[in-house]
């Protein structure tokens, strides 16, 4: 069965409005869904526009409910590592600085080849991290294409990272 890409990942939290302050407001994705949890009473069920038709979506307990059994959201074996979300690249700083301004802890950018990306925590302890292409892929193109062939190429120089070249090349290859 080909899947046509992820919709959602859901996650649960404790902190309503500092959620929802955080990703409708500093990181802009407008709430496109707000209704009850089908599965717990007591919670809410948000999706936050993430842009290309994907979602986050966030079970949060309603105004003036105690907040859930679950603690803080950590990684490790079983649990999700960190959540990551493409964005163009002269919106990497802009944000940055926002997050920052917020009071959020922000790690980069650091460079991981063909990509720059900073970390932070949302309020409900879940890492995210925006990434941007250095050489963002065109439209008409699949990233899955160009990463599968930017991996070849990598593989056939005999590096441990896909570098921009590679993405450059497999571009190029692509369009050929």
């Amino acid at each position: 069965m080909p899947t046509l890409h992820i919709s959602h990942p859901a996650f649960s939290g404790h902190k309503r409005e500092e959620t929802v302050h955080f990703y409708r407001d500093i990181l802009g994705m407008p709430v496109v869904l707000l209704q009850d949890n089908l599965d717990v009473p007591a919670e809410d069920h948000f999706f936050f526009d993430a842009g290309g038709d994907t979602f986050i979506a966030y079970f949060l307990p309603k105004e003036g409910a105690a907040p859930g059994h679950s603690g803080p959201a950590r990684s490790g074996w079983g649990w999700m590592d960190h959540l990551a979300l493409d964005v163009e690249a002269a919106s990497l700083e802009g944000t940055r600085q926002r997050l920052v301004a917020e009071g959020v802890e922000v790690d980069g950018p650091i460079d991981r080849g063909y990509e720059r990306s900073i970390y932070f925590r949302d309020p409900n302890g879940v890492t995210v991290e925006l990434l941007a292409w250095l050489t963002p892929v065109p439209a008409g193109l699949r990233q899955a294409d160009v990463i599968r062939k930017a991996q070849e190429l990598r593989e056939s120089r005999g590096s441990r990272l896909v570098e921009d070249e590679d993405v450059r090349a497999a571009i190029a290859a692509l369009r050929a």
